[in-house]
């Protein structure tokens, strides 16, 4: 198994995505923390991991609050005696509809959750990692960021995901003589507790292109949260090598055929790739400025 005798620890892990990271990461022999603000699903979720043969740990935890993510990771710690694998899988919509309507507090939400419990579990989890020179974080970076698919009425959600994959790039580089690979994860359109929020936001809230976008997705049943849990697991392992600063896509990159020291010196996967180079890696043609 890749991952026998790791620990790894999933933020938001009791349902949807993050349950099925956990799952794939358990079935590859890794114990398994997860975490959540609900209780009832936090135990059904390690009913499920228990019945699955994995050993787990589950604990309720606001990722907004930094003692709370603190105090997790030192029980994992205590328990296990480090964490291995870090998912930061945690995250919220945070305000649904045109930002001059929007509760400034709904949009912070966004925020609080989806950026700063990132760098929480990040900066929790450090200390430790470092300590052993070696660790894999991976943050999932949501649908739609960057191009086309940045959806209007969401802004909270899409801008605070953006900044998920920024952290992720300036933590990469922040961490390369430690041994820690941090990347990011676009799972695709899953269909989640997430989508059935904007429906039920409705098309005046959520406007009609962003609302028939998402009921489509839910009829459909979209795209299966297993293959972000996949690549969740390949990025966790040793076959993704010394890749990082990276964000993926679950539907589309074959991350088999990624040639890693060349990725890693390049703007490939990076979300200012435009056609695999940055403005300064462009050889012809009119230098801006």
């Amino acid at each position: 198994m890749k991952l026998e005798g790791q620990v790894a620890l999933v933020t938001g892990g009791s349902r949807g995505i993050g349950l099925a990271i956990a799952r794939a990461l358990g079935a590859e022999g890794a114990r398994i923390a997860i975490a959540s603000r609900t209780p009832r699903e936090l135990d059904a979720a390690r009913a499920l991991l228990e019945s699955e043969h994995v050993e787990v740990l589950a604990r309720a935890t606001d990722v907004a609050h930094f003692d709370e993510v603190k105090t997790l990771v030192d029980e994992v710690e205590r328990r296990w005696g480090r964490v291995d694998v870090l998912v930061n899988n945690a995250g919220v919509n945070g305000a649904i509809g045109r930002v001059d309507e929007c509760d400034p507090a709904e949009w912070r939400l966004a925020f609080e959750v989806n950026v700063f419990g990132t760098m929480h579990a990040c900066r929790a989890v450090l200390p430790g990692m470092r300590a052993r020179r070696s660790g894999k974080i991976v943050n999932l970076a949501g649908g739609g960021v960057g191009g086309p698919g940045v959806a209007p009425r969401v802004s909270a959600y899409a801008a605070s995901k953006a900044a998920v994959v920024q952290l992720t790039e300036s933590l990469a580089r922040e961490l390369v003589e430690d041994g820690i690979q941090v990347n990011a994860v676009a799972p695709g359109a899953v269909v989640t507790e997430m989508t059935a929020a904007i429906v039920a936001a409705g098309p005046e809230k959520a406007g009609r292109e962003l609302y028939e976008r998402t009921r489509k997705q839910r009829e459909s049943g979209g795209e299966p949260p297993d293959l972000a849990a996949k690549l969740v697991v390949w990025l966790a392992s040793a076959a993704s090598g010394a890749l990082s600063g990276k964000m993926l896509s679950a539907k589309w990159d074959q991350v088999e055929a990624i040639d890693i020291p060349a990725a890693n010196r390049s703007s490939l996967f990076a979300m200012r790739r435009i056609d695999g180079q940055l403005f300064d890696q462009v050889r012809t043609g009119p230098k801006a400025g």
